[in-house]
């Protein structure tokens, strides 16, 4: 009786949900509209309807198969339904249980020998500071225009809008509480880049410790310190440091959940899985990376026994799936009501290249790739990592605690996902592979150092180790400590462009200026208080300010100051070309200003 019922209930349901994922739009626009307390729901989109419908499926089949369940196998669903009343009964005490357990290993997991905190400590603390000392540089243009457009904006436009893939989102959150309460200098607007970027150097050295051992954290942790790459997206207020955070934390959270069935944990890995996603969309990659190689532990049983067998693992896995999609979806869906999916699906960024550009861009990016890894390393260094790489592909079995090598989730994963989308690789889209690349090949130059040790039958073969991890990151922090300085050293010319200017009174002057260089001098002139009107120029004006680029690398062509007065600004009948005064003449920059035309103003908007 009892399943009769069930079947039932959920061919109810099966039958409900039909009734949305057949009927057309206009029918379910008509009915919205019929209960809108004004007659009309402007966001009810087809894209809207469609994720609608695609739920409805969803919940419709999944209907459906319990309805089948109950039906065919009486007595094994009855058992499932008890196992599960029984599981919920217990979910909050085990819940609780599993923090605690969870919190007592992360606290044994950062238990090391005094000479390796030492060791990581200084490693940390001069991470600090070659990114500190670079914080305050010169805002570069994405960055500018993230926090002008997002950062500065209320907190509704920035989780609402997404008109460009420039919007991290959760990144974006963390600036825009930043720069509404503690304020918008460069080294504010950086700081969750910044945080998240030298919390990248412990966490490396945790991920190092718990698949080779110790020693590898140790290196990990020096070369992640002091990778070129790494600091520099440590010092730009953009989410590519956090979502390099986010792949260290959901690795070490999966070698967590293979040892120990903790709920507590798989939650953790949803959240900061569903984060990474709500940061950047290419966390896609990382995420399918371990969804993989959890799969793998699972078809070779390295799983703990406390799940008691396959079944319940893959339960876990197959949920963790499910509610890292739903809650990316859930974070996403503010914009999705506002603007529909295509903003985030079908972007011209994110849109498949052609079939025969792909390949040639694919080389491309591969050439950007190795430069972007190694330039301003010391040769020796990255050659030993790509040497380190191989030799812990060739021997994972004997210098990994862990049999499954992390290598082939990745590359079991990423090549048919990348063939299939398409993707113009850019480095900073795959930041999340240097750690695990930095890694690999920390763990190969440790077993060769070992090898040698054990051949040479050293003494004291720990201690040489740690010597030669020692100079191996020093060797790599040297130069970086050098460009560091000189980039302290740099000046913004954005910034001294709105300087000159702040003696005016901004609501008689008009600023034009180029896309290359709109977005740092927007953040400036927010950043020193000027109304964002001073680039508006369809309005009264009584002076005329240039920006003009003149070396322009990677855009159109060299920008002149009347080129960019005609194309970007009010047009050269606006101004008195005798009245030019040029305040700045560099090689990328010049900055002049005019008096306005007033015969002309007056014409065109009646008034001075």
């Amino acid at each position: 009786m009892q399943n009769k019922k069930s079947i039932f209930f959920f061919l109810f349901f099966f039958l409900l949900f039909l009734i949305p994922m057949f009927s057309p739009y206009e029918a379910a626009q008509k009915f919205g509209n019929s209960i809108a307390p004004d007659g009309n729901i402007e966001r009810f989109t087809p894209e809207i309807f469609q994720i609608g419908q695609i739920g409805c499926a969803a919940l419709g089949f999944l209907s459906l198969g319990f309805s089948l369940f109950a039906g065919f196998f009486p007595r094994k669903y009855q058992f499932f339904i008890q196992q599960q009343k029984q599981s919920l009964r217990s979910l909050p005490r085990r819940f609780v249980q599993d923090v605690r357990s969870f919190r007592q290993s992360i606290i044994a997991s950062f238990k090391i020998e005094k000479s390796d905190l030492i060791l990581l400590v200084l490693i940390m603390a001069a991470g600090f500071a070659v990114r500190w000392i670079m914080i305050n540089r010169p805002m570069t243009h994405d960055e500018s225009y993230s926090v002008y457009i997002w950062g500065s904006s209320s907190l509704r436009h920035t989780t609402n809008d997404y008109h460009l893939p420039n919007n991290h989102v959760f990144h974006s959150i963390l600036v825009n509480l930043i720069y509404h309460t503690i304020g918008k200098i460069p080294a504010f607007v950086r700081l969750p880049a910044f945080i998240s970027g030298w919390l990248i150097i412990p966490f490396a050295y945790l991920l190092g410790k718990k698949i080779y051992n110790r020693h590898t954290g140790l290196l990990t942790a020096g070369l992640a310190a002091f990778s070129p790459f790494l600091i520099e997206y440590s010092t730009l207020a953009r989410g590519y440091s956090l979502l390099s955070l986010f792949t260290i934390f959901i690795f070490l959270l999966g070698i967590y959940v293979i040892r120990h069935k903790n709920l507590f944990a798989w939650s953790m890995m949803i959240l900061i899985s569903s984060l990474g996603f709500y940061t950047l969309p290419t966390m896609l990659y990382p995420f399918g990376a371990l969804c993989v190689w959890l799969f793998l532990f699972l078809i070779f049983s390295q799983f703990s026994s406390n799940y008691r067998n396959p079944a319940n693992f893959l339960k876990y896995l197959v949920l963790s799936g499910l509610a890292v999609s739903g809650f990316s979806l859930l974070l996403y869906s503010p914009i999705f009501i506002n603007s529909g999916t295509d903003v985030l699906f079908k972007n011209v960024f994110v849109l498949p290249l052609p079939q025969n550009d792909f390949y040639p861009t694919l080389l491309s990016r591969f050439s950007d790739h190795f430069h972007a890894f190694t330039d301003n390393v010391p040769k020796p260094i990255w050659i030993l990592l790509f040497l380190g790489i191989l030799i812990s592909i060739v021997f994972h079995h004997r210098i990994s605690q862990i049999r499954i090598p992390l290598q082939a989730a990745f590359l079991l994963w990423l090549p048919p996902v990348i063939l299939y989308q398409r993707p113009n690789l850019w480095p900073r889209t795959q930041i999340y592979l240097w750690v695990p690349v930095i890694l690999w090949g920390s763990a190969g130059m440790i077993a060769a150092i070992d090898w040698i040790w054990n051949k040479a039958r050293f003494h004291q073969q720990s201690r040489l180790t740690q010597w030669f991890i020692m100079v191996v990151t020093v060797a790599a922090a040297i130069p970086q400590g050098i460009h560091a300085f000189q980039v302290s050293k740099e000046i913004s010319i954005h910034e001294i462009a709105i300087q000159e200017i702040l003696t005016d009174d901004p609501a008689k002057i008009l600023v034009a200026v180029a896309p290359e260089d709109d977005a740092a001098l927007w953040y400036y002139a927010d950043r020193y208080d000027l109304p964002k009107n001073i680039f508006n120029k369809n309005r009264p004006f009584s002076t005329v300010y240039v920006f003009a680029n003149p070396q322009n690398e990677g855009f159109e062509e060299p920008r002149t100051i009347d080129d960019v007065l005609n194309r970007y600004g009010p047009g050269a009948a606006f101004v008195l070309s005798d009245t030019k005064q040029v305040f700045i003449n560099r090689d990328n920059a010049i900055f002049s200003k005019f008096q306005a035309n007033s015969r002309v103003v007056e014409e065109t908007f009646g008034t001075k």
